[in-house]
């Protein structure tokens, strides 16, 4: 089926409160519109970023689970089989594209750059879904924050069925201790997915204050503990890694030689990838060729998406002491 997703079919985001993060324009009072759509084989009103994503040659999230649970794509009928967990936003990044709804971390530069509510100790999450049987499920995705900093996902570990198939995020600068990798390596199976959106300078700028270095570190530990078939990779393409695509793919593949899965980050989001302008998208496109032989993007930049940006990174750089201009040089001189 042309159109289908499987995932409004098993699955259910408890952070989102929906059967996929990305559905847009969504309530729980939609969900037999959704089903009927994918049943129908019709593209819903619901999954625009979807197929906006298919309709550039990435891969979308309705593509790559599908491809996950093909086994499952004929479902007729909403049956629980997987879960999105959320496990807190404790982190300790300020990611560039991030925000505090997301990580601790970002309190306090959010205060700092002066914009919108002011968030404190009673704002961090811990775990909201106590009440939920997890052993129920064929497949978990614990998310955070930062999943292996969170107390709540060692004490639901501790408690599942090792029979339970589960993967987790996690930003790669973390170290696990004995009891830690003992507890993991328990499990039937399970996968750990490394979110890396760049490499040496660009990974350090957009990954704040995370050390490249460290991370190869740690990856190389995690190598060791659990095997290169337990783990994978996670990219998040946007406006400040685009120019470097290619060679970006090539050094996280040179540490990770697996699974490369890619997220784009899309307008209204001063990071959308396509809001840069269109004679910089030409020039991205020319250094890349590998990435846009596949992938075709409508540069949509203004005069007001790029003082957007630079206002943003300005703010930014103020709290961390940085400027992008001396990490992402050859982006800074293409926007200046």
């Amino acid at each position: 089926m042309k159109n289908k997703c499987v995932l409004p079919f098993i699955n259910h985001d408890y952070q989102a409160n929906k059967p996929c993060c990305i559905l847009e324009d969504y309530n729980e009072n939609d969900l037999q519109e959704l089903l009927d759509d994918h049943l129908s084989d019709r593209q819903s009103r619901f999954c625009r970023e979807c197929y906006k994503i298919e309709n550039i040659g990435l891969k979308s999230k309705r593509q790559m689970y599908n491809n996950i649970y093909s086994s499952q794509l004929y479902s007729d009928s909403r049956v629980l089989k997987t879960a999105v967990v959320p496990v807190g936003n404790k982190c300790n990044l300020y990611c560039v594209m991030c925000g505090p709804n997301f990580s601790t971390a970002w309190f306090k530069k959010h205060r700092a750059m002066g914009v919108g509510k002011k968030w404190e100790k009673k704002d961090v999450i811990k775990d909201t879904i106590a009440d939920i049987d997890l052993d129920s499920f064929q497949h978990l995705e614990f998310i955070g924050g930062e999943t292996l900093l969170s107390n709540e996902l060692w004490d639901r570990l501790a408690k599942l069925k090792k029979s339970v198939k589960f993967s987790l995020q996690t930003n790669g600068t973390v170290k696990l201790n004995a009891n830690q990798i003992a507890l993991l390596n328990s499990f039937d199976d399970f996968n750990i997915c490394f979110s890396i959106d760049g490499y040496k300078n660009i990974f350090e700028y957009i990954r704040q204050p995370a050390k490249w270095d460290q991370v190869i570190e740690n990856i190389s530990e995690y190598k060791k503990y659990f095997g290169l078939g337990r783990l994978s990779t996670y990219c998040t393409i946007n406006n400040l890694n685009i120019l470097y695509v290619d060679s970006m793919m090539i050094e996280i593949f040179k540490l990770l030689p697996s699974k490369i899965d890619l997220n784009v980050v899309y307008d209204p989001s001063e990071f959308g990838l396509n809001n840069l302008p269109p004679k910089v998208g030409k020039i991205i496109e020319s250094k890349n060729p590998v990435f846009f032989r596949k992938n075709k993007i409508i540069w949509k930049g203004s005069p007001d998406s790029k003082k957007a940006l630079l206002d943003n990174l300005e703010k930014q750089d103020r709290f961390s002491k940085l400027r992008w201009a001396d990490y992402l040089p050859e982006l800074h001189n293409l926007l200046k």
